[in-house]
Protein backbone atom coordinates (compact mmCIF):
# COMPACT_ATOMS: atom_id res chain seq x y z
CA UNK A 1 0.00 0.00 0.00
CA UNK A 2 1.70 3.67 -0.58
CA UNK A 3 2.27 5.40 2.32
CA UNK A 4 0.80 9.27 3.17
CA UNK A 5 3.73 10.50 1.02
CA UNK A 6 3.36 8.18 -1.63
CA UNK A 7 0.59 7.95 -3.71
CA UNK A 8 -0.04 5.32 -6.54
CA UNK A 9 -1.42 6.65 -10.36
CA UNK A 10 -4.70 5.12 -10.05
CA UNK A 11 -6.41 8.37 -10.80
CA UNK A 12 -4.91 9.15 -13.79
CA UNK A 13 -6.45 6.24 -15.23
CA UNK A 14 -9.41 6.81 -17.41
CA UNK A 15 -12.19 4.39 -18.09
CA UNK A 16 -9.91 2.40 -20.88
CA UNK A 17 -7.36 1.55 -19.14
CA UNK A 18 -5.02 4.26 -20.04
CA UNK A 19 -3.57 7.53 -18.63
CA UNK A 20 -6.12 10.53 -18.76
CA UNK A 21 -5.35 13.15 -21.25
CA UNK A 22 -8.21 15.80 -19.93
CA UNK A 23 -6.87 18.85 -19.08
CA UNK A 24 -6.70 18.58 -15.27
CA UNK A 25 -4.40 14.98 -15.69
CA UNK A 26 -2.13 17.35 -18.31
CA UNK A 27 -2.07 20.02 -15.94
CA UNK A 28 -1.49 18.10 -12.47
CA UNK A 29 0.89 15.78 -14.32
CA UNK A 30 2.77 18.84 -15.44
CA UNK A 31 2.57 20.19 -11.96
CA UNK A 32 4.57 17.26 -10.96
CA UNK A 33 6.89 16.95 -13.40
CA UNK A 34 8.18 20.51 -13.02
CA UNK A 35 8.50 19.22 -9.44
CA UNK A 36 10.38 15.82 -9.95
CA UNK A 37 14.10 16.86 -9.13
CA UNK A 38 15.35 14.15 -11.68
CA UNK A 39 14.07 16.53 -13.96
CA UNK A 40 15.08 20.09 -12.85
CA UNK A 41 17.41 20.51 -16.33
CA UNK A 42 14.24 20.28 -18.32
CA UNK A 43 13.12 23.65 -19.95
CA UNK A 44 10.14 24.88 -21.91
CA UNK A 45 7.73 21.89 -20.91
CA UNK A 46 4.84 21.42 -23.18
CA UNK A 47 1.93 19.19 -23.58
CA UNK A 48 1.41 17.41 -27.08
CA UNK A 49 -0.76 14.88 -28.19
CA UNK A 50 1.52 12.29 -29.80
CA UNK A 51 0.06 10.21 -32.70
CA UNK A 52 -0.56 6.80 -31.02
CA UNK A 53 0.24 7.75 -27.97
CA UNK A 54 -2.48 6.91 -26.22
CA UNK A 55 -0.49 4.87 -24.11
CA UNK A 56 0.89 8.06 -21.90
CA UNK A 57 1.09 11.49 -22.18
CA UNK A 58 3.70 13.14 -23.80
CA UNK A 59 5.94 16.03 -23.12
CA UNK A 60 8.32 18.24 -25.16
CA UNK A 61 11.19 20.43 -23.55
CA UNK A 62 14.62 21.31 -23.67
CA UNK A 63 17.55 19.78 -21.82
CA UNK A 64 19.29 22.44 -20.23
CA UNK A 65 22.90 21.13 -20.27
CA UNK A 66 23.30 20.18 -23.77
CA UNK A 67 20.03 22.39 -25.21
CA UNK A 68 18.96 19.03 -26.79
CA UNK A 69 15.38 18.53 -28.02
CA UNK A 70 13.68 16.21 -25.63
CA UNK A 71 10.54 14.28 -25.11
CA UNK A 72 8.98 13.20 -21.46
CA UNK A 73 6.67 10.67 -21.95
CA UNK A 74 4.57 9.38 -19.02
CA UNK A 75 2.51 6.10 -17.62
CA UNK A 76 5.38 3.90 -19.19
CA UNK A 77 4.89 0.54 -17.66
CA UNK A 78 7.54 -1.57 -15.55
CA UNK A 79 8.20 -3.26 -18.72
CA UNK A 80 8.52 -0.71 -21.02
CA UNK A 81 11.09 1.05 -18.81
CA UNK A 82 13.07 -1.68 -18.35
CA UNK A 83 13.78 -2.21 -21.86
CA UNK A 84 14.32 1.10 -22.90
CA UNK A 85 16.90 1.52 -19.75
CA UNK A 86 18.42 -1.86 -20.79
CA UNK A 87 19.19 -1.04 -24.48
CA UNK A 88 20.49 2.66 -22.90
CA UNK A 89 23.37 0.79 -21.81
CA UNK A 90 23.63 -2.47 -24.12
CA UNK A 91 22.54 -0.68 -27.80
CA UNK A 92 22.02 2.58 -27.15
CA UNK A 93 21.88 3.51 -31.23
CA UNK A 94 18.41 1.30 -31.10
CA UNK A 95 16.41 3.40 -29.56
CA UNK A 96 16.80 7.19 -28.88
CA UNK A 97 19.29 8.63 -26.39
CA UNK A 98 17.90 8.07 -22.72
CA UNK A 99 18.29 11.11 -20.46
CA UNK A 100 16.56 10.13 -17.22
CA UNK A 101 14.14 7.65 -16.32
CA UNK A 102 11.79 6.90 -13.07
CA UNK A 103 9.05 4.96 -11.69
CA UNK A 104 7.65 7.75 -9.33
CA UNK A 105 6.33 11.20 -11.33
CA UNK A 106 7.25 13.59 -7.69
CA UNK A 107 4.69 11.72 -5.21
CA UNK A 108 2.75 9.75 -7.72
CA UNK A 109 3.69 6.29 -8.93
CA UNK A 110 3.71 6.85 -12.66
CA UNK A 111 6.47 5.60 -14.97
CA UNK A 112 8.04 7.83 -17.16
CA UNK A 113 11.12 8.71 -19.38
CA UNK A 114 13.15 11.28 -21.11
CA UNK A 115 14.46 10.63 -24.57
CA UNK A 116 15.93 12.68 -27.04
CA UNK A 117 13.09 14.46 -29.55
CA UNK A 118 14.02 12.76 -33.05
CA UNK A 119 12.23 14.53 -35.80
CA UNK A 120 10.26 11.75 -37.70
CA UNK A 121 9.51 7.98 -38.51
CA UNK A 122 10.18 6.34 -41.44
CA UNK A 123 7.06 6.92 -44.62
CA UNK A 124 6.54 6.05 -47.84
CA UNK A 125 9.18 8.77 -48.56
CA UNK A 126 11.65 5.79 -48.06
CA UNK A 127 9.80 4.27 -51.68
CA UNK A 128 9.37 1.00 -49.70
CA UNK A 129 13.08 0.68 -48.16
CA UNK A 130 11.15 1.80 -44.72
CA UNK A 131 10.11 -1.99 -44.26
CA UNK A 132 13.37 -3.32 -44.43
CA UNK A 133 14.60 -0.44 -42.01
CA UNK A 134 11.95 -1.28 -39.57
CA UNK A 135 12.69 -5.41 -39.97
CA UNK A 136 16.38 -4.90 -39.43
CA UNK A 137 15.71 -2.50 -36.25
CA UNK A 138 13.43 -5.33 -34.98
CA UNK A 139 15.62 -8.03 -35.42
CA UNK A 140 18.69 -6.02 -33.62
CA UNK A 141 16.21 -6.07 -30.15
CA UNK A 142 15.51 -9.93 -30.81
CA UNK A 143 19.71 -10.07 -30.63
CA UNK A 144 19.66 -8.30 -27.44
CA UNK A 145 16.56 -9.64 -26.05
CA UNK A 146 18.27 -13.33 -26.62
CA UNK A 147 20.88 -11.95 -23.46
CA UNK A 148 18.05 -11.40 -21.07
CA UNK A 149 15.52 -13.99 -20.81
CA UNK A 150 14.11 -13.43 -17.84
CA UNK A 151 13.66 -8.96 -18.87
CA UNK A 152 9.87 -8.48 -18.11
CA UNK A 153 7.52 -9.64 -20.80
CA UNK A 154 4.41 -10.96 -21.61
CA UNK A 155 3.79 -14.43 -23.94
CA UNK A 156 1.23 -14.78 -26.55
CA UNK A 157 -0.41 -18.18 -26.01
CA UNK A 158 -2.37 -20.27 -28.66
CA UNK A 159 -5.43 -19.61 -26.43
CA UNK A 160 -4.97 -15.95 -27.39
CA UNK A 161 -5.03 -16.98 -31.20
CA UNK A 162 -7.83 -18.79 -30.56
CA UNK A 163 -9.68 -15.35 -28.26
CA UNK A 164 -8.68 -13.58 -31.66
CA UNK A 165 -10.28 -15.96 -34.22
CA UNK A 166 -13.50 -16.21 -32.17
CA UNK A 167 -13.64 -12.48 -31.84
CA UNK A 168 -12.70 -12.09 -35.49
CA UNK A 169 -15.63 -14.66 -36.08
CA UNK A 170 -18.24 -12.54 -34.19
CA UNK A 171 -16.98 -9.43 -36.09
CA UNK A 172 -18.23 -10.72 -39.21
CA UNK A 173 -14.66 -11.56 -40.57
CA UNK A 174 -14.59 -12.79 -43.82
CA UNK A 175 -12.84 -15.53 -45.23
CA UNK A 176 -12.81 -19.48 -43.54
CA UNK A 177 -12.21 -18.27 -39.93
CA UNK A 178 -14.03 -20.97 -38.77
CA UNK A 179 -11.34 -23.68 -40.57
CA UNK A 180 -8.54 -21.82 -38.51
CA UNK A 181 -10.10 -22.22 -35.53
CA UNK A 182 -10.74 -26.14 -36.26
CA UNK A 183 -6.95 -26.43 -37.49
CA UNK A 184 -5.14 -24.16 -34.94
CA UNK A 185 -3.78 -26.83 -32.28
CA UNK A 186 -2.04 -28.13 -35.67
CA UNK A 187 -0.92 -25.15 -36.99
CA UNK A 188 0.15 -23.83 -33.40
CA UNK A 189 2.56 -26.96 -33.24
CA UNK A 190 4.15 -26.25 -36.52
CA UNK A 191 4.37 -22.75 -36.19
CA UNK A 192 6.52 -23.27 -33.03
CA UNK A 193 8.25 -26.04 -33.92
CA UNK A 194 10.12 -24.41 -37.22
CA UNK A 195 9.82 -20.90 -35.65
CA UNK A 196 10.62 -21.05 -31.86
CA UNK A 197 9.11 -18.26 -29.29
CA UNK A 198 11.43 -15.38 -28.26
CA UNK A 199 11.28 -12.36 -27.13
CA UNK A 200 9.93 -10.01 -29.33
CA UNK A 201 9.62 -5.77 -29.69
CA UNK A 202 5.55 -7.02 -29.61
CA UNK A 203 4.23 -3.50 -30.99
CA UNK A 204 6.51 -3.21 -34.40
CA UNK A 205 5.23 -0.83 -36.79
CA UNK A 206 5.51 2.29 -38.52
CA UNK A 207 4.43 4.49 -35.47
CA UNK A 208 6.87 2.72 -33.12
CA UNK A 209 10.13 3.82 -34.99
CA UNK A 210 12.34 7.10 -35.65
CA UNK A 211 14.97 8.44 -38.02
CA UNK A 212 17.77 10.24 -37.52
CA UNK A 213 17.85 10.93 -40.87
CA UNK A 214 15.33 12.54 -43.60
CA UNK A 215 13.81 10.37 -46.19
CA UNK A 216 15.07 9.03 -48.67
CA UNK A 217 18.13 8.76 -46.90
CA UNK A 218 19.29 5.29 -45.59
CA UNK A 219 20.61 4.40 -41.56
CA UNK A 220 19.57 2.77 -39.20
CA UNK A 221 15.93 3.06 -37.64
CA UNK A 222 15.38 3.77 -33.88
CA UNK A 223 12.63 1.89 -31.84
CA UNK A 224 10.47 3.09 -29.43
CA UNK A 225 7.27 2.08 -27.13
CA UNK A 226 8.80 -1.72 -26.49
CA UNK A 227 6.17 -3.84 -25.55
CA UNK A 228 7.95 -7.35 -25.43
CA UNK A 229 6.36 -10.77 -25.64
CA UNK A 230 7.45 -14.11 -25.76
CA UNK A 231 6.56 -15.49 -29.63
CA UNK A 232 7.32 -16.62 -32.69
CA UNK A 233 9.40 -13.87 -34.32
CA UNK A 234 7.52 -14.34 -37.47
CA UNK A 235 4.65 -12.95 -35.32
CA UNK A 236 6.59 -9.93 -35.33
CA UNK A 237 6.76 -9.26 -39.67
CA UNK A 238 3.22 -10.57 -40.07
CA UNK A 239 1.61 -8.26 -37.83
CA UNK A 240 3.38 -5.29 -39.25
CA UNK A 241 2.36 -5.82 -42.87
CA UNK A 242 -0.72 -6.21 -42.31
CA UNK A 243 -1.29 -2.98 -40.87
CA UNK A 244 0.15 -2.03 -44.23
CA UNK A 245 -1.58 -4.01 -46.56
CA UNK A 246 -2.43 -1.00 -48.68
CA UNK A 247 -2.61 -2.05 -52.80
CA UNK A 248 -1.38 2.23 -52.99
CA UNK A 249 1.92 1.69 -51.06
CA UNK A 250 5.42 -0.18 -52.26
CA UNK A 251 7.14 -2.38 -50.48
CA UNK A 252 4.95 -3.72 -47.37
CA UNK A 253 4.67 -7.56 -49.14
CA UNK A 254 7.01 -10.29 -48.06
CA UNK A 255 8.21 -8.90 -44.37
CA UNK A 256 8.27 -12.37 -43.00
CA UNK A 257 10.88 -13.83 -45.15
CA UNK A 258 12.54 -10.66 -45.43
CA UNK A 259 12.84 -10.67 -41.84
CA UNK A 260 14.72 -13.36 -41.57
CA UNK A 261 17.21 -12.43 -43.85
CA UNK A 262 17.80 -9.35 -41.57
CA UNK A 263 17.60 -12.00 -38.88
CA UNK A 264 20.22 -14.09 -40.49
CA UNK A 265 22.72 -11.32 -41.29
CA UNK A 266 23.10 -11.02 -37.41
CA UNK A 267 23.52 -14.62 -37.30
CA UNK A 268 20.35 -15.73 -35.34
CA UNK A 269 17.53 -18.51 -36.49
CA UNK A 270 15.59 -18.51 -39.49
CA UNK A 271 13.56 -20.82 -41.48
CA UNK A 272 13.61 -21.20 -45.29
CA UNK A 273 11.94 -23.12 -48.00
CA UNK A 274 8.43 -24.88 -47.59
CA UNK A 275 8.30 -24.18 -43.80
CA UNK A 276 8.67 -20.10 -44.55
CA UNK A 277 5.72 -20.09 -46.65
CA UNK A 278 3.61 -21.92 -44.95
CA UNK A 279 4.43 -19.98 -41.48
CA UNK A 280 4.27 -17.09 -43.15
CA UNK A 281 0.74 -17.83 -44.18
CA UNK A 282 -0.82 -18.48 -41.16
CA UNK A 283 0.78 -15.74 -38.86
CA UNK A 284 -0.70 -13.40 -41.88
CA UNK A 285 -3.93 -14.71 -41.41
CA UNK A 286 -3.86 -15.22 -37.91
CA UNK A 287 -2.90 -11.62 -37.12
CA UNK A 288 -5.75 -10.06 -39.76
CA UNK A 289 -8.01 -11.98 -37.56
CA UNK A 290 -6.75 -10.23 -34.89
CA UNK A 291 -6.82 -6.97 -36.22
CA UNK A 292 -10.39 -7.90 -37.39
CA UNK A 293 -11.22 -8.71 -33.90
CA UNK A 294 -10.00 -4.81 -32.69
CA UNK A 295 -11.16 -2.87 -36.23
CA UNK A 296 -13.94 -4.97 -37.34
CA UNK A 297 -15.27 -3.92 -40.68
CA UNK A 298 -15.72 -0.17 -40.52
CA UNK A 299 -11.98 1.12 -40.59
CA UNK A 300 -11.38 5.12 -40.87
CA UNK A 301 -10.90 5.94 -44.17
CA UNK A 302 -7.63 8.17 -43.92
CA UNK A 303 -6.06 4.68 -42.67
CA UNK A 304 -8.02 2.16 -45.12
CA UNK A 305 -10.73 1.95 -47.51
CA UNK A 306 -13.53 -0.64 -45.52
CA UNK A 307 -13.86 -2.47 -48.85
CA UNK A 308 -9.68 -2.78 -49.19
CA UNK A 309 -9.43 -3.79 -45.63
CA UNK A 310 -12.39 -6.80 -46.17
CA UNK A 311 -10.38 -7.91 -49.26
CA UNK A 312 -6.96 -8.03 -47.47
CA UNK A 313 -8.71 -10.25 -44.61
CA UNK A 314 -10.33 -12.43 -47.16
CA UNK A 315 -7.26 -13.47 -48.89
CA UNK A 316 -4.89 -13.82 -45.48
CA UNK A 317 -7.15 -16.30 -43.95
CA UNK A 318 -7.96 -18.07 -47.10
CA UNK A 319 -3.86 -18.05 -47.76
CA UNK A 320 -3.54 -19.39 -44.19
CA UNK A 321 -5.76 -22.58 -44.75
CA UNK A 322 -4.51 -23.29 -48.38
CA UNK A 323 -1.28 -23.26 -46.53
Amino acid sequence: MASSATRDGSSFIGADGHLRNDPEAVALVHHRARAEPALRGLADLEFFGAEWGSSGLHFAGKWRASGADVILKVGVSPAQRWWTETIAKEDPSLAPMLFASGSRLGDIDLGWILAERLPGGLHPGWCGLEFGMLMAAGARFHRLARNHPTGPHSVVTVDDVAGWIRSAMVRGAPGPAASMLDRLDQDWTFVCDVCPPEICHGDLHMANVLMRTPAPQLSDAVLIDFEPSLMPWAFEAAYCQVLNSDPDRVGWQGLVPLMGVRRAALGLQTISGTDLKRVEAIALGWYALRMWSILGPDTDPSWRLPSVWRAATDSYVTQAIRS
